[in-house]
């Protein structure tokens, strides 16, 4: 790939970067701490390696959920034989993992509809790069002359794609920061309505605070003719 076609290149890292998430084909925010993509279901390959991390993960709770129904089934007073005891605990283990993996998906599905956006964006970039990459084949091509050098204003594409790559930056950035500050956008009525009271108990504290402050000058006259009081009684003395 020419040099500036992968300085327009938007790569896992810079998408990381911009999104503040770690981000793949498959998940957005890792496996356990965010959800996957709904591109995994339109494309075959994607889906494959989907279910993949699926079966993976089953394995690996079913591995945690061992001393689960080890502990259950180790009854001193049952009557069956080990045979029975093993089926209890194969049946304890399956449906322990079963669950959990059910509540993992859940966890996954509920996280989609925050990252809706973030996942949308993401398809676009996607596309952004295939692009790239589809200029990248024609200019293989061309170098090996079997196709036209000219077939393409290739300067014209470029501006193209520097000025989508502007403008996927700029959403991908936009995203962030109010997905960052989502809970304060959705409070923004209640912060307000806060913020007219807090102004109304200002200026009261002000009235407040100005009458305090007549007071104190009035305690310190007081305090200065009880003052002068004293001392012209001294005099006459």
């Amino acid at each position: 790939m020419q040099s500036d076609l992968k300085a327009l290149k938007i790569g896992e890292g810079e998408l990381e970067n911009l999104s503040g998430l770690d981000v793949n084909d498959i998940f957005i925010g890792g496996i356990f701490g965010g959800t996957y993509r709904p591109s995994v279901w339109r494309d075959s390959k994607k889906l494959f390696f989907f279910c993949l991390t699926e079966v993976s993960v089953f394995v690996l709770i079913l591995v945690f959920t061992l001393p689960v129904g080890f502990i259950l089934t180790q009854n001193p007073a049952q009557v069956g034989g080990e045979i029975q005891q093993a089926l209890q605990f194969f049946v304890i283990n399956l449906s322990v993992a079963f669950i959990l993996m059910l509540g993992w998906n859940f966890y996954l599905w509920s996280k989609q509809k925050g990252l809706a956006s973030l996942a949308n964006l993401l398809d676009e970039v996607d596309k952004y790069n295939e692009v790239i990459k589809a200029v990248e084949i024609i200019d293989k091509l061309a170098a090996i002359g079997h196709l036209p050098a000219n077939l393409i204003n290739r300067d014209e594409v470029l501006e193209a794609l520097r000025v989508t790559r502007e403008s996927l930056v700029c959403a991908l950035m936009t995203e962030k920061i109010l997905r960052q500050h989502k809970s304060f956008i959705a409070r923004r009525h209640e912060l307000f309505t806060n913020i007219e009271n807090n102004l109304l108990t200002l200026r009261t504290l002000e009235v407040n605070s100005q009458a305090s402050e007549y007071g104190r000058l009035l305690n310190e006259a007081i305090q200065i003719g009880m003052s002068v009081y004293k001392e012209v009684k001294k005099l006459q003395n």
